[in-house]
């Protein structure tokens, strides 16, 4: 989307991510088109409530989110126990599944990414798949544009 503030016209993604806050970036769609703002969800239960309260809209971006919320919440684990590991992932999945329970895009990119955490899912990889999953993430699922 290319949006023009102060006679400035830069392009922006619906949903993006900045790996170095661990953060979801989002265009808050319910004040579009009188203003423009970007809200970061700072973990994955941020994201499940801006899933819910329609701040991103429209099937690609909700599962985008979806995706960058499961990733998010993964690279915020702590700890080398696969089986906690397991159980955050699962609460993760839960938590961002029940922030629009009706819709097909979100789980569908949430499965897509826990095929890729699969292939890492060892003691010894497991630090290693924290920091490659939101790569993973974008290269599976590509970046949304509206």
């Amino acid at each position: 989307m290319n949006v023009t503030i102060r006679g400035q016209t830069r392009h922006y993604r619906t949903v993006s991510f900045d790996a170095a806050h661990n953060a979801v970036l989002l265009i808050e769609q319910r004040l579009l088109p009188h203003e423009f703002k970007i809200v970061p969800t700072r973990d994955f239960r941020q994201t499940a409530l801006a899933i819910k309260d329609m701040v991103v809209r429209g099937a690609g971006a909700i599962g985008a989110t979806a995706a960058y919320g499961l990733a998010q919440g993964a690279r915020a684990f702590r700890g080398r126990d696969l089986k906690k590991f397991s159980a955050h992932i699962e609460t993760v999945f839960q938590t961002l599944k029940a922030a629009r329970p009706t819709a097909v895009d979100p789980v569908n990119a949430m499965i897509a990414l826990r095929e890729i955490m699969r292939a890492y899912q060892t003691t010894a990889n497991l630090a290693q798949s924290q920091q490659q999953l939101m790569q993973q993430a974008i290269d599976k699922l590509g970046q949304v544009e509206s």
